[in-house]
This record gives C-alpha cells, sequence and structure tokens, in this order.
C-alpha cells in the first residue's frame, strides 16, 4: 500500500503543543488559590453547569469578566471573581519540550501547520504572547473565532472549507479521544496523544509511519527532549484586560512621535557639543555612526540619554565631545535633522532625561471606539501602569535575553552557535544558507551569505574564519551589547514578577519585606515593622509610593525573606538564579524599578484622515517606560505595520524607549 503523506498537519494546542493544568485542584496550586468546598472527582452539582459557561466562553459568547463572575456564582461565592480569574490566568504551564521545532522543520519541508483548539479569547492572546510554538504555526482556528466547538463535526466542517483540503490530506493529532473519533468519522488522519509523555516525539514517530521525516527535527530529537521550555519575556497580563478595539501601530512613522524631555539644559559652555537631533525612520546605532563620521570622532565619545524608536519621528539630545573643536560643516542627512546645538560640560549618558513625550495614531481602528478607550486612560491615569519592558528590549526573536543569561556564564560557544547556526528554531529565511554553513565550520563561506542587515551575525562568522577564540569572538561585538542583552535577563526577570503581581491584584498593594519607591525622589526602601502596612498602603493609593521588582546585580537593595523567594522563583523560570548576577566576573550593578508609573498629560482624540480612521493618544511616561506598555493596555493587542517589522537583523534589536 502506497503510503500518501498528509498536506497539513493539525493539533490541537492544550495538551499537545502547550502544557496545561489538567484539573481544578492542579489549578488552584499553580494560582496559590486554596482549593475548596469539595474533592476533585466528586463536584458533580457543579460540574455540568461549569461544562456549559466553559462550552459558551470558548465559543466566543461570554466575555471574560462575566465568565469569571458566572463561575464564582456556580461555585456559590467560594471563590471569588478574582480568584477564578487567576486560576484562569494560570491555567497555561508553558510549551511542550520540542514542538516549535518539529513544527518548524515541518514547515521548512514544505507541509503546512496548522491548529485547532477549544479555547477562549484571553488565553488565545496569553499563548500569542508566550508560546514558541504558538507562533511557529502559520494557519490558526480556534472555537472562540468559530463559533464552534470540537467535537461538533461543524468545526471539522469549516477547517476543510477554509484551508481547502479534503479529509484524507489531514493529519491531526489530540489529546482527547473524543475529538479524534469526531475526526476520524471525517476521514480524517488521527493521532491520539498522551498528554503525560513526549507529544513532540509521538507526533514525529507517527508522521515518520507517514512518510514524513522532518530534515532539522529528527538530528535534534534527543537534545529536543532533553531542554526545558523557556517561556516568553513579555508580560502576559494587564490591568484593562483589553480586548478592542485592537489596531495598528507605525503604518505611517509620522504616526508615532517621541520627544525626549531633557533633565537639564546645556549651559553653552563646555567640550561636549549638544545637538538636538530629529531623525525619521532610523536606528540607534545608525544615527551613532552618521555623526561619529562627520564629526570624525570615536563613536564612544558621543552621548545619549536613551534609545529611540526605530520606526517614528524622534527628537532627542546627542553630545559629542569635541574639546577646543568647532563642528567642520554643518551636519545634513535626508532622515536626520540637527534641530540646535550648544555646548555643555559634561557628556550625555542614560538615564539624562525627564521622561519622553509621546502622541501616536493607532489606525485599523473603529473611531468611535474612543470612549471605550478612553474609560481605561481614565483607569490608569488613578491606578497608574504596569512598568514592564516592551518587545523592544528583547529583539526580534525574544530572545536577547537567553543571550543575556549566556553572557553571565561565559558561554561565548552557546552564543555563536544561538546567533549563527540552526539551533533556534526562529530566523529568518534568508539566513538559512549562511547559518547552515556556520553549523559545518565553513565560517569564510558564510560571511557573503548573511544579509545586509546582519551585522552582529557576520560579525561573529568574519570573528571566526579569522581563527579567534570564542571569547574574543563575542567580545568583539563590545561591551554595550554584551551588557544590553544582560539587561534584556533581568527585564524578563522583571517582567516575570509583575505579571504575578498583577496576578495577585497587588500591583499598587505594599507587602511586608517589599522595597518601595519613593514617586517623588526617587528613593528606595525596606518595608519593616518601622511603619505598618495600613499606613504604606494608604500611600501607596495616593500614588505617593509604589513596589518595586528586582533587576538584579551585585548592588541590588534586597527584600524582606519572603518578596527575594517570590523573585527568585521567577529568575529561576529563566534558568538564571539570582546569584548567578553576582558570580560572573562582570556583574551588573543591579538596581531597583517600580512595579508600576504615572502616565501625565495625556490627551485623547479621533478622526479620519487620507491614510483612514485613528485613535491618537498622547501621553507623558518617564525614562525606562515602554509606550507599546501603555497602548496594550488601552487597545489590547496592537499589531505593528509590517514595514516596522521588515529589518533584516534577526536577534539583536536593541531599540526602544529608555
Amino acid at each position: 500500500m502506497t503510503v500518501v503523506p498528509p498536506k497539513i498537519v493539525c493539533v490541537d494546542l492544550g495538551g499537545v503543543v502547550i502544557r496545561i493544568c489538567r484539573s481544578w485542584t492542579e489549578g488552584c496550586a499553580n494560582a496559590n488559590v486554596p482549593p475548596r468546598g469539595f474533592v476533585e472527582g466528586s463536584e458533580d452539582s457543579t460540574r455540568q453547569l461549569r461544562h456549559e459557561a466553559v462550552d459558551r466562553y470558548q465559543r466566543g459568547l461570554t466575555a471574560y469578566s462575566d465568565f469569571l463572575d458566572e463561575i464564582s456564582t456556580i461555585f456559590g461565592g467560594m471563590y471569588s471573581p478574582q480568584e477564578i480569574g487567576r486560576i484562569h490566568d494560570g491555567w497555561i504551564l508553558g510549551d511542550y519540550p520540542g514542538v516549535a521545532e518539529l513544527l518548524a522543520a515541518l514547515q521548512r519541508d514544505g507541509i503546512r501547520v496548522a491548529c485547532l483548539s477549544n479555547t477562549n479569547d484571553s488565553h488565545w492572546k496569553q499563548m500569542q504572547e508566550t508560546s514558541s510554538a504558538f507562533g511557529v504555526i502559520e494557519t490558526r482556528h480556534a472555537s472562540h473565532l468559530l463559533g464552534l466547538n470540537k467535537p461538533d463535526p461543524a468545526i471539522f466542517a469549516a477547517f476543510e472549507k477554509s484551508t481547502g483540503c479534503t479529509p484524507s490530506e489531514i493529519f491531526f493529532a489530540d489529546d482527547l479521544i473524543e475529538n479524534i473519533r469526531a475526526a476520524a468519522a471525517r476521514g480524517w488522519d488521527t493521532l491520539h496523544i498522551d498528554h503525560e509523555g513526549d507529544p513532540a516525539q509521538q507526533i514525529a514517530d507517527a508522521l515518520a509511519k507517514r512518510g514524513v521525516v522532518a530534515s532539522s527535527a529528527a538530528s535534534q530529537s534527543s537534545s529536543i527532549a532533553a531542554r526545558p521550555a523557556i517561556p516568553s519575556p513579555l508580560m502576559t497580563r494587564t490591568l484593562c484586560r483589553a480586548e478592542q478595539p485592537g489596531g495598528i501601530i507605525k503604518v505611517r512613522s509620522a504616526d508615532f512621535l517621541v520627544d525626549e524631555l531633557p533633565l537639564y539644559e546645556p549651559s553653552g559652555e563646555g567640550e561636549h557639543l549638544y545637538l538636538g537631533i530629529q531623525k525619521e525612520n532610523m536606528p540607534h546605532d545608525e544615527m551613532l555612526r552618521i555623526i561619529a563620521d562627520h564629526f570624525n570622532v570615536d563613536p564612544s565619545s558621543i552621548g545619549t540619554a536613551g534609545r529611540k524608536d526605530r520606526h517614528a519621528v524622534t527628537r532627542q539630545a546627542v553630545s559629542v565631545n569635541l574639546p577646543g573643536k568647532e563642528p567642520p560643516t554643518e551636519l545634513t542627512h535626508d532622515r536626520m535633522l540637527v534641530l540646535w546645538s550648544l555646548r555643555h560640560g559634561n557628556k550625555l549618558r542614560t538615564g539624562h532625561l525627564a521622561g519622553n513625550r509621546f502622541a501616536i495614531r493607532v489606525r485599523e481602528v473603529d473611531p468611535l471606539q474612543i470612549p471605550v478607550v478612553y474609560r481605561r486612560l481614565q483607569k490608569l491615569t488613578k491606578s497608574g501602569v504596569p512598568n514592564g519592558f516592551g518587545e523592544q528590549r528583547f529583539g526580534q526573536r525574544l530572545d536577547n535575553h537567553l543571550l543575556g543569561r549566556m553572557v553571565l556564564e561565559e558561554n561565548w560557544n552557546g552564543i555563536i552557535e544561538h546567533l549563527t547556526g540552526t539551533s533556534h528554531p526562529i530566523f529568518p529565511e534568508h539566513q538559512r544558507a549562511a547559518r547552515i554553513a556556520c553549523d559545518a565550520g565553513e565560517w569564510s563561506a558564510s560571511v557573503p551569505l548573511w544579509g545586509a542587515g546582519d551585522h552582529a551575525e557576520r560579525r561573529m562568522a568574519l570573528a571566526k574564519s579569522r581563527g579567534w577564540t570564542s571569547s574574543r569572538s563575542v567580545k568583539s561585538l563590545g561591551g554595550a551589547t554584551l551588557r544590553f542583552w544582560v539587561n534584556a535577563l533581568q527585564s524578563a526577570i522583571f517582567n516575570r514578577v509583575v505579571d504575578d503581581r498583577i496576578a495577585a491584584n497587588e500591583l499598587d498593594h505594599i507587602r511586608g519585606g517589599d522595597i518601595a519607591y519613593r514617586h517623588e525622589g526617587g528613593a528606595c526602601f525596606v518595608v519593616d515593622a518601622s511603619e505598618p502596612l495600613d499606613s504604606l498602603n494608604a500611600r501607596a493609593m495616593r500614588f505617593e509610593i509604589s513596589p518595586t521588582g528586582p533587576m538584579f546585580g551585585e548592588k541590588m537593595l534586597a527584600p524582606g525573606e519572603s518578596v527575594a523567594q517570590v523573585e527568585a522563583n521567577a529568575a529561576r523560570t529563566f534558568a538564571s538564579p539570582p546569584e548567578l548576577f553576582t558570580a560572573s566576573s562582570h556583574p551588573p550593578s543591579g538596581e531597583r524599578r517600580p512595579l508600576r508609573i504615572f502616565i501625565q498629560n495625556a490627551a485623547l482624540d479621533s478622526g479620519i484622515d487620507e491614510f483612514g480612521g485613528y485613535i491618537r493618544i498622547a501621553f507623558d511616561l518617564p525614562p525606562g517606560a515602554f509606550a507599546t506598555t501603555v497602548l496594550k493596555e488601552l487597545f489590547g493587542p496592537i499589531r505593528t505595520s509590517s514595514g516596522a517589522n521588515s529589518g533584516a537583523n534577526s536577534g539583536l534589536t536593541l531599540g526602544g524607549n529608555d
């Protein structure tokens, strides 16, 4: 009998791609909510009602907040809606090892990859932000999008119609037998997954029997199985739980305006020339190269207070060390303009700014949705904004934090392999030939194969082709790059701490053992018995103080034991225990960072121009805060224009508003 490989591999998500809690008791334990009222397996009085509520929720018929209220009511108020929310939000436990690599390998071999899942909008967004495997899947179908649940035959028919595949062309993997039976009844080729085993290996073995051996997955299977799943460094929770209106930013660079707010004005005298720079669609490093070339100085003699977005119109101050020298000629560039120049006595350094002012048009959104956004803005003005780090900190592959861990471990070979090889499942297709050559040790041959924007990758290959040691090769990237990667690791851990406090509804709540931050003056202090918690939390409600999270390092102020344990657990999530940050030969200094920040001078309007409808939001943020975090709270999932994401640099995006 002839074996016909499938045209499309369709997988369920929970229990196949992503590990999830399998029982109410497990969900309670993961959310740190004490189980009450029933023993697992004997809750017959509520099971049917809960099943019906979940069915409606998964078909998109019930909003998130209404679902929490309904489940709380079914339990007779035994669990509050907030506790139900914590259990719900903690239900997803992370990717199964090896699944992302397997699915990526299938796609490279020309097989379509899809998902068909019973899920809800909130979990869907959580998976979008935290799951590497989810990001690999190209064709996505789910119950809340279709209004249908498995095992309803109609959902399988809808999948066939959407994909254009006949039943015999579909391979389907699911961990629930009733879904497998329904798919098999339509003629789909099915695999029942044991969710307690290794789904990646089960799928790979089943496909091998059907004549499909994923090219890179087969050789990597043993290392994949042993590799722990590393969560996304991004925050997964929000205060507003916004789901609509959505939208897109950076369709045009003029839609995203950033003005740096100076900490001080230049005195007019000194060896440093301060320049007011306006740039458009220009990365930070390119701006530095242009200025260094024009003034014939080393880039290290140039100072900035922070990095600004690439795909935007931004204004900021830049200092150039020019003792006793006047500028030779006026600096001109088609994407950069010098607005003013004055001398000053010191170099401009990171953090020498009062904040940033943003004015952002969100497009592909109904301007009539502005009342919804306004209500969320009012809430944030009172409660503050989660002070998490945005995508810019972690690079286009969301992996800068992984490189940071390897820097602290002094794993130079690992960094080179990660930057130049095929071990990471996600990289731009134009890099494939160069990465394969590097895997084979053909460093010289790989150099011309890298793209125009692959600066660090090409530099690694060139260094290795010269016979340099791995340590020397990596360090040739410069201390600023290595420090940025370490900072990305600190940022990932901080985001996890913020997530946990939002889940506990304590972002604005002071705990015993916390390190608190005074918003006036910026000083930190240890919360101890010298002031009652009630008094401290009254101050927090007035936004005088806020709890802080860790940016681990040798000089970071240590919290009390209970808080320190929570923060250590967040660090271990990224395989980076706190001692890693102090044992390194070049440890980061570390600091405490407030978990929330003010949003000031906020303004909101909407309209229609020649490019379509928009909602415009303007606000000021303190140094180090990310505008994308505010947008996510106000609009829900926000897309960035594909033009703003088209850079060829795969893993070294160092931009941001820091």
